[in-house]
């Protein structure tokens, strides 16, 4: 062994022992190890792929610092100088050349995509397990040998012998069921398990080793590469024919490589022969409720496993956990349908499940209820539905309008009319003379209750709450037209706003953002509905009007109250004027824009401001 290896799985090691070391702020002294030790925490070392520098640059990473890293070159150095005899390996060596752990090689088959199987939508249940390309159930070959596991040829046996004697030897069982150990001869070991390949190894080699007969020294024997089998899977599977398989495959193993039951392969008689006599049958069910994977068997070369047609399939949809199609056994009732699939969903209807049954001529239904679903024996070609919840309510009672925590209510806790109320607090603007409850008769005719609010506050009347009773408490907003007001004219936003009770003329105009330039506030009129009077006899006029001086010579007038849909209109002053401009362009001294003084300036007029025609002028041709 070289130093090289040797210090790189030392080195291994003291990388993780630096680690917890340095996590608990202890130093680490290397001198102070013993060469045993050494021998020991070499015999730990595996190959982890990483090169000397990459190691030593993970040990400073975790605190080893170069002093002692140089020590430890020096103690390997010194310990091979002064035991050149001592094996450094973990494996042993053979012929002295270094045997070191190799993993298993990993035989890996392609599985066929599946298509679905379904019927009215839905799947058959368990068949989404061959669809996980996440999930095949392939062997793990890095796990100990099973004590149960038959060695066959090709199979590679370890044997491992430390104590007083050190040797390791890899050895290939031949075709005659043979492994041939240097220095004794060939021991048969086809068809032993491990352990009792071990036993009689142990006695065999006692005549090379002797000190195996006093206990100094011991032997292990462990798989190392393991051997292929031909495994061959009929009847009804997705792919039938006969695979390679790793021997450490099982059962579950092969029927993934074969992509499965097929459409009308059964999930609960799947079975192993072995020799021509039958093994197990398997029940995937088992595994797939229950995590059972006892039948779940090693298999072995020229082994025969045969998936049968479906015996009885029934479809459960509906309200249930995992509507699909399920593979039912002889004896099984809905019950076991039902906790295949989960049980019921929440809003599944427990009473009566429905049942469509395939009669001989025609299609039958029957109606079971929920005591009786234990009993209830299955047919193939059933279908069960479970129905949802009706959308009704046992002691519903619902709130609306004015007040603050409208919605719905359990009539229970608050059997009285009285008792909702308290708890749902009618707004301010509530209308107390007068409030209805809509409620439905025995016969389901709509009928409607009115009550005063403030006598069921007050406690003089109240009522018993039914089911489905809708309160409606009305808000005195709703109950009469919106009130407005508006004003035009010369205001800067005329339009309609909302009437507030005291809003006078000028609040309105305030509102309106105030008046334009040329209002007239002398002259201010506001245009009010003609209402019913007591006499109620009928009259010519439209409307009342009232001019109103907001200038401030009346003071009555400032004051002066709206009523809901009165019309202001603000009047533009008699002696306001805009600016009329009108253009000359052409032949004048000075073109341009001129303001009119009155309606009487004539053309002639503005000429003359314009500074008068030029000599290039064609009056005759103007425009």
């Amino acid at each position: 062994m070289t130093k090289s290896v040797k210090f790189l799985g030392i080195l291994c090691f003291f990388c993780s022992m630096a680690f917890r070391v340095h996590a608990q702020q202890l130093p680490i002294n290397i001198e102070s190890l013993t060469d045993q030790q050494l021998v020991q925490l070499i015999g730990q070392y595996q190959l982890s792929g990483l090169s000397e520098a990459e190691l030593e640059a993970k040990a400073r990473e975790k605190g080893l610092t170069t002093d002692q890293i140089l020590v430890l070159k020096k103690r390997i150095a010194l310990l091979e100088l002064n035991s050149p005899s001592i094996s450094t390996s973990g494996n042993g060596t053979q012929g002295g050349k270094t045997e070191t752990y190799t993993q298993r090689n990993r035989i890996i088959n392609r599985v066929p995509v599946r298509q679905r199987d379904s019927l009215a939508g839905l799947q058959l249940f368990g068949a989404d397990i061959f669809d996980n390309e996440d999930l095949s159930f392939e062997p793990n070959t890095s796990i100990a040998t099973p004590a149960n596991y038959i060695i066959g040829v090709n199979d590679q046996l370890i044997i491992d012998i430390f104590g007083l004697s050190d040797n390791t030897k890899k050895l290939k069982v031949t075709p005659e069921g043979y492994i041939r150990f240097p220095n004794y001869g060939p021991i048969k070991v086809l068809g032993l398990t491990i352990e009792e390949a071990e036993k009689l190894i142990r006695k065999q080699l006692t005549k090379v080793y002797p000190g195996i007969a006093s206990g100094n020294t011991s032997v292990q024997v462990a798989l190392g590469q393991i051997r292929s089998i031909h495994v061959t899977l009929l009847g009804e599977v997705k792919r039938p024919g006969t695979y390679t398989l790793s021997s450490l495959s099982t059962l579950m193993n092969a029927l993934y490589a074969s992509g499965g039951p097929n459409e009308i392969g059964s999930f609960r008689h799947i079975e192993l022969v072995r020799g021509g006599k039958p093994m197990v049958n398997f029940d995937l069910y088992d595994f797939l409720l229950n995590g059972d994977l006892s039948h779940n068997l090693l298999l072995q070369d020229q082994d025969l496993i045969r998936v049968a047609p479906y015996r009885k399939r029934v479809a459960l949809k509906g309200a249930v956990k995992k509507p699909a199609i399920f593979d039912v056994k002889e004896g099984e009732q809905a019950t076991d349908l039902l906790r295949y699939a989960g049980g019921f969903a929440d809003i599944g209807y427990k009473e009566i499940v429905r049942v469509t049954r395939l009669g001989a001529k025609n299609k039958e239904l029957i109606s079971v209820k929920a005591d009786q679903l234990n009993r209830f024996q299955l047919v193939s070609g059933d279908t069960l539905m479970v129905d949802t919840l009706a959308n009704i309510f046992a002691n519903r009672v619902s709130v609306r309008g004015a007040v603050y925590y409208p919605g719905t209510y359990g009539m229970n806790e608050l059997p009285t009319l009285k008792d909702l109320l308290l708890v749902v607090k009618p707004k301010e603007e509530a209308y107390h003379q007068r409030a209805v409850i809509r409620r439905y008769q025995p016969d389901y005719t709509p009928e409607m209750v009115n009550f005063n609010l403030d006598e069921v506050l007050a406690g003089r009347f109240n009522l018993n709450l039914q089911r489905e009773d809708s309160v409606y408490i009305y808000s005195r907003n709703e109950l009469k037209e919106k009130y407005t007001v508006k004003i035009n004219g010369e205001v800067n936003k005329p339009g309609q706003y909302d009437f507030m009770e005291n809003m006078t003329v000028q609040d309105l105009v305030m509102t309106a953002n105030g008046y334009k330039d040329g209002a007239a506030l002398q002259k201010i009129e506001v245009a009010r509905r003609l209402r019913q009077t007591s006499a109620g006899r009928d009259t010519s006029a439209y409307a009342i009007i009232k001019a109103i001086d907001l200038s401030g010579a009346g003071a009555a007038d400032m004051d002066f109250k709206l009523n809901p849909f009165d019309e202001v209109v603000v009047r533009r002053a008699a002696a306001y004027k805009e600016q009329i401009n009108v253009a000359v362009e052409g032949e004048v001294l000075y073109p341009g824009k001129y303001s009119l003084t009155a309606n009487t300036e004539r053309l002639s007029d503005i000429i003359r401001r314009a500074g008068g025609l030029k000599r290039s002028a064609f009056p005759e041709g103007a425009i």
